[in-house]
């Protein structure tokens, strides 16, 4: 009998790779909005360590109101490139949500010709099953009449 080959390899090569593109496309997207994640995180620490700083100068008299000025206008500025960062990642959920929206339907496809290979096997093993019984009961049909013969002699 001839070795199992699935006539749709192809094709379902194709959808692997599209279902991988997509991934991987998902991936980058998810990347850039982790860092802008990254980034406010970074940022809102950055300000916790410089209020220490400003409290303790406060507490020990040992500030300045240029001081003062500069530390407000930081938490202002890293305020706002934490508002930016997270307009950034707000934006992007769109775009996500289609990439992901994308993923299923690639990986929805690349199922389908996965089952149809599936169902393919299973006929060609049941196949190959029938055949190895069909030869078996040649075999032993032959054994069987030859067992007889020698019997009859």
């Amino acid at each position: 009998m001839k070795r199992y080959q699935f006539k749709l390899q192809k094709l379902l090569d194709i959808r692997e790779t599209r279902e991988k593109e997509v991934k991987n496309e998902l991936a980058a997207l998810l990347n850039i909005q982790n860092a802008e994640r990254m980034k406010q995180e970074e940022y809102r620490r950055k300000i916790a360590v410089e209020r220490e700083k400003f409290t303790f100068k406060l507490k020990s008299g040992k500030f300045t109101y240029s001081e003062s000025a500069m530390f407000e206008r930081y938490v202002d500025f890293a305020n706002k490139v934490i508002d930016a960062a997270q307009d950034r990642i707000d934006s992007m959920e769109g775009e996500i949500s289609r990439v992901r929206l994308k993923l299923v339907e690639a990986s929805r496809e690349k199922k389908v010709v996965e089952r149809l290979k599936e169902r393919q096997w299973e006929e060609y093993q049941y196949e190959v099953n029938r055949e190895i019984a069909k030869e078996n009961d040649d075999a032993n049909q032959k054994l069987y009449v030859r067992k007889m013969l020698q019997s009859m002699q």
